[in-house]
């Protein structure tokens, strides 16, 4: 039996991890991938993130290892690979969850930090099957930024995700080329201007209003893409690597069957991350409420509300008093 039981091993639920700690509150992370840290590890742990108070700038993969290191000290139970696939709310208000190998276990409350759930990148259907490619010369994903030293990149996409690789990719890659079916690139601002300044200067190849039409390739081997405009135009631009950067397409699995209400594929939550079930919690961007920003930071802020409110639930009676963390650290210390 533990405190609480926390779903997804996300920075949201190594955060509450970490909260927990600061509560004296015993916790364990159940987490499907096999290892921590969520979409940040396993789709794109070298991508720069710049939007995290204290970090002007800062890998995906480093800010998991700080998150890591910040909730350690309290030695949560960590249990990866692991998909809770439902829950049962016991007689005296605890919960059990069941896991997909049929392990279950027990804890006083629940917190769902799961994410967007399973996730799947969206893929270009006008290609058709593309799967001998896959994992050799176009990914979805990039897991080892060295992978494309000199290499020609063709990344497909115009959000923020495909900008922020054309721009890091740079002076790495042999060339870059993008190609994004609309009339504008629609990442953030900053990234998009220096995009647009970088082809404007010769750096990179930035086709809009275009889609790649055919690809061209020697078994797994990319050699080439054909582009089509709106207007009917093609172009044949080398390129021996492909990013298809467009999205994911998320899916709750087993939690949609919860029976919790649910708005836009997310799970919904009143101002203290409270689901419609006493002692059941969510938090980041599972979690829904007017006004949600889905960033990192409000994920770890949904995660300190949950915590702190889920003392209530899990130490009923008990009068909870709000302590600053140099506080609790001194605390934690001496003992």
């Amino acid at each position: 039996m533990r405190d609480l039981t926390i779903i997804g091993g996300g920075p949201t639920g190594i955060f509450a991890a970490f909260q927990c700690g600061m509560n004296s509150v015993s916790c364990r992370i159940i987490e499907s991938m096999p290892q921590l840290g969520g979409q940040l590890t396993a789709l794109y742990p070298e991508k720069h993130i710049y939007d995290v108070a204290a970090f002007p700038e800062v890998r995906a993969s480093a800010l998991v290892e700080s998150l890591w290191k910040q909730a350690s000290r309290y030695e949560p139970e960590v249990i990866l690979g692991e998909q809770v696939r439902s829950f049962r709310k016991l007689e005296d208000g605890a919960f059990e969850v069941a896991a997909a190998s049929g392990k279950t276990f027990l804890s006083r409350a629940l917190l769902v930090a799961a994410g967007l759930g399973a996730f799947t990148p969206r893929k270009l259907p006008q290609l058709g099957d593309i799967s001998e490619l896959e994992g050799v010369s176009v990914f979805y994903a990039v897991r080892n930024i060295e992978r494309f030293a000199g290499r020609k990149v063709l990344i497909v996409g115009g959000g923020d995700s495909a900008l922020d690789w054309a721009m890091m990719l740079l002076p790495v890659a042999g060339s870059i080329t993008v190609v994004h079916r609309s009339p504008e690139l629609h990442g953030h601002g900053k990234t998009r201007d220096e995009v647009l300044d970088a082809a404007e200067q010769g750096a990179m190849n930035v086709y809009l209003n275009t889609e790649v039409s055919a690809v061209e390739h020697e078994g797994p081997v990319l050699r080439g893409a054909r582009l089509r405009s709106r207007s009917g135009k093609e172009t044949l631009v080398d390129a021996d690597v492909m990013l298809p950067l467009i999205g994911y397409q998320a899916n709750l699995g087993p939690l949609a069957d919860w029976g919790l209400e649910l708005l836009d594929n997310a799970i919904v939550v009143d101002s203290n991350m409270k689901t419609a079930i006493d002692g059941l919690y969510a938090a980041g961007d599972i979690a829904s409420y007017p006004g949600k920003l889905k960033i990192i930071q409000t994920g770890l802020s949904d995660a300190t509300i949950a915590v702190r409110h889920s003392l209530t639930y899990i130490r009923p009676g008990q009068k909870i008093r709000h302590v600053f963390s140099s506080v609790a650290m001194e605390k934690n210390r001496k003992k």
